[in-house]
């Protein structure tokens, strides 16, 4: 065999065929990226399911502990002023309308009892009637625990800036979840949706298990919010506020978007999430699951209050 015919045989790939082959690989990774995709997608939805679980639990092993669970926000708001509510006498002073969340009370039964112990509820408050008294954040233990992210309280899938300025001086740190109060959102008058509400959670007021007249495995406890960070949506895992932090109601469908729907201040108070097509909740025997966004709303709500058979619309009240 002749030199020539050797050189010919051992020769690479020519230009074209060069870009043939890239070509057939950019259309495999072009058929093969929503495949991927997805598949991270469904790992970051069982991740959030699995968080869910465990806050789910902690919740139940409160409720065990102190015979109640949590209130939605430990302390009153200026709606007592005015309106008699029990467990809020008239005249309660600044500092003494304390308003953290229920996330701050379970985080002992979530082993985080450091952090419990740095934001000391009971020495100081914490978010004082809202932010107008800031001298709990003047301690630099609490300064530094608002913004302490909490791994469990956060969705794999959340896109939210980890800290928020909606409440600016403080900068606090955001989370995935909120408590359920029920059917009763922005449409329905304050001290209501506060403190009267159909659903697990309300202000100061603890609701016992055996209040459930649906059942534990029927009633919504948990649910995911987006754009924690963003003044509409708002979802500081520290503090409570009706219709955005830590708080939520089934007034308006779920994925309602931020802003859109029956508002206050441009709130709705709607459960969402960043998964496709719905969002994942816990329900009150500690069990998660994900519910699509065409779940018919007489159904969704009835699902958010601790009454039995009770299907309606917030509109009726």
């Amino acid at each position: 065999m002749s030199r020539s015919s050797t050189s010919s045989s051992r020769r690479g790939f020519t230009l074209v065929e060069l870009l043939i082959v890239i070509a057939i690989l950019g259309v495999l990774f072009a058929l093969l990226l929503p495949a991927v995709q997805a598949a991270r997608e469904s790992g970051r939805r069982a991740a959030c399911l699995s968080n869910q679980k465990e806050v789910g639990l902690a919740i139940s092993h409160h409720e065990s502990l102190f015979g109640s669970y949590p209130p939605g926000r430990i302390g009153c708001d200026d709606t007592g002023d005015s309106t008699a509510i029990p467990g809020c006498p008239r005249g309660l002073p600044v500092h003494k309308k304390t308003a953290a969340s229920g996330f701050v009370a379970i985080l002992p039964q979530l082993e985080e009892q450091v952090l419990y112990d740095q934001l000391s509820v009971e020495s100081g408050g914490l978010w004082n009637r809202n932010v107008d008294d800031l001298d709990w954040y003047y301690d630099k233990d609490k300064y530094s625990a608002v913004k302490q992210r909490v791994a469990i309280l956060i969705c794999p899938s959340d896109t939210s800036q980890a800290i928020s300025d909606v409440y600016h001086p403080v900068l606090a740190a955001t989370g995935s979840y909120a408590f359920v109060q029920g059917t009763l959102g922005p449409g329905a008058p304050a001290a209501t949706s506060k403190y009267a509400n159909d659903g697990l959670f309300l202000y100061v007021a603890r609701r016992k298990a055996n209040r459930v007249e649906d059942g534990l495995s029927k009633t919504l406890m948990l649910g995911e919010v987006v754009l924690a960070d963003t003044w509409e949506s708002s979802n500081t895992w520290s503090y409570a506020l009706a219709g955005a932090d830590c708080l939520r109601s089934t007034e308006n469908l779920l994925n309602t978007p931020p802003g859109a729907g029956v508002t206050v201040n441009r709130q709705n108070g709607a459960f969402g999430s960043q998964h496709s097509d719905g969002a994942n909740f816990c329900f009150a025997d500690g069990h998660a699951e994900f519910i699509a966004d065409d779940v018919e709303l007489p159904v969704y709500q009835s699902m958010s209050t601790i009454r039995e058979g009770e299907s309606h619309a917030v509109a009726a009240h």
